[in-house]
């Protein structure tokens, strides 16, 4: 073992190093199991690369591929819950209907019917414009984009069907 405040010379670095090397990298038993790693050191780290908040990115300058991917990402969510909040509108108008009509419970059934298929060819859809990019590092936002062209259109589509 050298001296303190001293360094060993190379070749005799393999006689002592083992006893500034933790048990844990030397005995497999001792060792933190790679789960218990990722839980205690790259899941927070990852965490706080990851918590730029949406507050602080100028999606009018984004440039970096996360940054844009998060940008289309927090407009998709917008788009996503108006989706959601008119569906549920024209979902509830169909109970409402000033004469209940014998095919009202039926015209629910198959109104939500047609939205879960939607949402199926939506998936499928923008899935093969992911592999189209899949490649590249647009598949993100292509994807995003693909999700977010079809909510638009649905909205269009079930507003359309709210006032006919």
């Amino acid at each position: 073992m050298p001296s303190k405040g001293r360094w060993p010379s190379l070749r005799n670095l393999s006689k002592w190093s083992s006893s500034y090397i933790p048990v844990s990298f030397i005995d497999p038993k001792n060792s933190m199991p790679l789960t218990s790693i990722a839980k205690h050191l790259i899941l927070p780290l990852a965490l706080l690369a990851a918590s730029k908040s949406a507050a602080g990115l100028d999606c009018g300058k984004a440039i970096t591929t996360p940054d844009i991917n998060q940008c289309a990402s927090i407009e998709q969510k917008k788009v996503e819950a108006n989706l959601n909040k008119v569906y549920q509108r024209v979902l509830k108008s169909l109970g409402q209907q000033d004469a209940p009509q014998p095919s009202s419970a039926a015209m629910r059934t198959s109104f939500i019917a047609a939205q879960r298929a939607w949402i199926k060819f939506r998936e499928a859809d923008c899935d093969a414009v992911y592999q189209k990019y899949a490649d590249g590092t647009i598949r993100t936002v292509m994807y995003i984009g693909c999700m977010q062209h079809h909510a638009e259109r649905r909205i269009k589509d079930l507003e359309a069907y709210e006032s006919e």
